[in-house]
């Protein structure tokens, strides 16, 4: 009990700081969480054969209590190839530098997170690096121009994640220096991220620690998913964590995909009151539109028998 009350004690008091990792580590992981994740992740396996467990992450967060947060994982640590959620990182990198009031930026940062366009993504990436696509580079050209690209990486680095965002990512490519970017065949500066990164990140997005809570009420708005889209192209949720939240749910999110992976992050509040942080991550099945849904209704389905945490004592 002392460990959970020393935790929660930093947790509140080291209100100065945005999305913090270490913070996130050093909260005590709840068992019940840790079961219900290894449960759906369980169920999944086996529903999936084609899924193997190495590719495959689960991250669950309750927030439902402001002064509480319970966290539990199946595989949150291990490091995927994160498509499109990486732009999680790169909206919070256009806050750091405080470049959303430009109305282009601001326009970018909306194609970017609802429609998931990957051009606003190719735009906002060489603005907050100073960098710009061309020819290939050499020597200290070339490095000059990856270390730029490290924008991204040492932010979060320096709050104990991590994670890579220093790739733009393509429909067709890439091309250039941005294929030299990559490092060659082992590709060692591809992008880079664990469930439990994206989760701490919009843990503190939803607490409102990211930057200023104006900050993270103007990044939340960017994130929210209606789970009844009025335009087809801002459909983030079908086939997606928000296809499986039953009526009546709110949901901020961000999913990705390739013909690689196929992973999603969000924030959601159900109808009873609970709110949750859930991103799945996963490798090797890409084409399974079935897939994401069943493992969210699955971890919903175990936290059933998880009671959230009671109400504050008077």
């Amino acid at each position: 009990m002392r460990i959970r009350f020393v935790a929660l004690l930093v947790l509140l008091t080291a209100t100065s700081a945005f999305a913090n990792f270490r913070e996130f580590t050093d909260l005590p992981k709840n068992p019940e969480l840790e079961l219900a994740a290894k449960n759906a992740a369980e169920q999944t396996l086996k529903a999936f054969p084609k899924l193997t467990a190495d590719n495959l992450a689960i991250s669950i967060v309750d927030v439902t209590k402001p002064n509480t947060i319970d966290r539990g994982d199946w595989h949150g640590d291990a490091p995927f190839y994160p498509a499109s959620v990486v732009k999680l990182y790169i909206m919070a990198e256009v806050f750091h530098q405080k470049l959303q009031a430009d109305p282009e930026v601001a326009r970018a940062l909306g194609e970017m997170i609802r429609l998931s366009d990957n051009d606003a993504t190719a735009f906002l990436l060489d603005l907050i690096s100073d960098t710009c696509p061309g020819p290939n580079l050499d020597g200290r050209a070339l490095a000059k121009f990856i270390d730029k690209r490290r924008v991204v990486n040492r932010w979060f680095a320096s709050m104990g994640y991590d994670i890579s965002a220093m790739a733009k990512p393509w429909s067709f490519g890439p091309f250039g220096r941005e294929k030299q970017l990559l490092g060659g065949d082992a590709r060692p500066n591809r992008n880079r991220s664990s469930a439990n990164s994206f989760a701490s990140l919009l843990l503190w997005i939803a607490r409102k620690r990211a930057l200023s809570g104006a900050d993270s009420d103007a990044m939340l708005a960017l994130l929210e998913r209606p789970l009844n889209p009025l335009r087809a192209d801002e459909n983030q949720v079908k086939e997606f964590i928000g296809e499986s939240l039953p009526a009546g749910s709110r949901e901020w999110s961000k999913a990705g995909w390739t013909s690689e992976v196929r992973h999603d992050a969000a924030y959601v509040e159900l109808p009873g009151g609970r709110k949750l942080i859930l991103v799945i991550m996963t490798r090797g099945t890409a084409d399974d539109v079935k897939l994401i849904p069943a493992i969210a209704k699955s971890v919903l389905g175990e936290l059933q028998t998880v009671a959230p945490p009671p109400p504050p004592t008077k």
